[in-house]
């Protein structure tokens, strides 16, 4: 698909610059032209669709950096809990999954997303084959890293047939359209043994992927550590040479210094999830000293049972408060920082190429576009500050992805939406009562 998008405003988020009056040409899956209207390339071809979005703020395609993607259908299911007795019982109601649950459940977190800008997601969680068909079948971008560990694990009674299956789906599906990449999920240190995360880490370096882990969600996880290891999390992963292949840790909130120097030595991106941080109690990662140790930041929302919302735009808002808040200081991690953590910092999650977050010329087509002809994002003094402090998912009018719209004003483009709607209900149903019954 070709097409030409004109908007009010460009925001470039690698550099901060904002453009006004600004023009993206897309020809096949690539950005051709990105500039002001009148600029050198810019002309509208015959064969073009065009769009004219008078106040539409064009940003790139948020990428949502650590999910459960299934977890759409247990929403709302274990509420005010510990990290520990939440995951007790978690891990009770998933070994009932069944492996078409994974697929609505996945298309329905799909639908969240590019209905709310995110064009792509890092996902870790069982029966990442059916997730993948829901990747394929709609157009959007994932890493989906198969969890590795069998607390829970509906799909394996043992750590070798998790290993297996995770080995069988990158077989499959690794480098599907270029949009669909895989890599290995073993789920935490104090889940997966050494041996474990060793053959795992071999098995990553051999088919040249990654690893996607749990590191330092909690206090628990640290003490337990050092009891059974006599280190940190973080410490224990490259004493047990495995730290080279893991590009994404999910959490990190309790950190020594020691460990930000690893995190910066081995380029580990840090998988940054606020609002499930906070709702679980756990505290949060320190982002504002993550960037001063030049560690690589990327957001999240987690799964959606601790979260509910696969929602980037209010991550981002949430994102910008609460360390002025800890802090008491209104000047750490600007608006500027935040998009950027939604946006080209996700780039490294990817194989090259294949996501940049930029806006710019011969880069991948994954924009989203905001159309701030509303009263709450009038007046339109700073349209950056609003991305983190007005703009809601209700401004989102519509979301490319390769140069495809795959939603537009309301409608989603690759998925039947009340379909997957009633699918996704009917299975929560189910989970509820066969819990119950048990």
């Amino acid at each position: 698909m070709d097409l030409v998008i004109d908007g009010k405003w460009l925001y470039y988020p690698q550099s901060g610059k904002v453009l006004t009056d600004g023009r993206i040409v897309i020809e096949g899956n690539k950005i051709a032209y990105s500039g002001p209207r009148q600029g050198e390339g810019s002309n509208k071809k015959a064969g073009h669709e065009y769009y004219n979005f008078e106040k539409g703020l064009i940003i790139p395609g948020l990428v949502n950096a650590h999910t459960h993607i299934p977890m759409t259908l247990q929403r709302g299911i274990s509420e005010n809990k510990p990290l520990q007795t939440w995951l007790e019982h978690i891990w009770s109601i998933e070994p009932h999954l069944v492996p078409k649950d994974a697929y609505w459940g996945a298309m329905l977190g799909i639908a969240e997303m590019v209905a709310s800008g995110t064009v792509g997601f890092n996902d870790q969680y069982f029966y990442s084959d059916q997730i993948a068909h829901a990747v394929h079948e709609t157009g959007v971008k994932a890493i989906l890293a198969p969890s590795i560990f069998f607390a829970g694990n509906p799909e394996a009674s043992s750590m070798e047939e998790a290993f297996n299956h995770a080995k069988n789906v990158h077989t499959k599906w690794n480098g599907d359209n270029n949009r669909l990449w895989i890599a290995f999920g073993p789920h935490a240190p104090y889940t997966v043994e050494k041996e474990w995360f060793q053959a795992i880490a071999d098995e990553a370096r051999e088919r040249e992927t990654t690893i996607h882990t749990h590191l330092n969600e909690t206090e628990y996880e640290v003490g337990e550590s050092e009891r059974a290891h006599s280190v940190r999390p973080v410490e224990w992963m490259e004493q047990i040479g495995v730290l080279d292949t893991i590009n994404s840790a999910a959490h990190c909130v309790h950190l020594s210094q020691s460990e930000y120097d690893l995190l910066r030595k081995y380029n580990v991106n840090v998988l940054h999830c606020p609002k499930s941080n906070a709702k679980i109690g756990t505290g949060f990662a320190d982002t504002p000293r993550l960037l001063k140790e030049d560690v690589n930041v990327c957001l999240a929302t987690d799964g959606q049972a601790s979260n509910n919302k696969l929602d980037m735009f209010e991550e981002m808002s949430f994102e910008a408060l609460i360390h002025k808040a800890v802090y008491k200081d209104p000047t750490v991690v600007t608006s500027t920082e935040v998009v950027r953590m939604a946006t080209c910092n996700a780039h490294s999650l990817f194989p090259k190429d294949v996501y940049s977050g930029t806006l710019l010329k011969d880069t991948s087509a994954d924009l989203v576009v905001l159309d701030l002809d509303s009263p709450g994002t009038t007046p339109i003094i700073d349209p950056v500050s609003h991305l983190c402090y007005a703009i809601g998912r209700e401004n989102v009018v519509m979301t490319v992805i390769d140069g495809s719209i795959v939603y537009q004003e309301g409608k989603f483009l690759t998925l039947d939406v009340k379909r997957v709607q009633d699918e996704a209900q009917r299975i929560t149903n189910r989970l509820l009562e066969t819990t119950n019954a048990n």
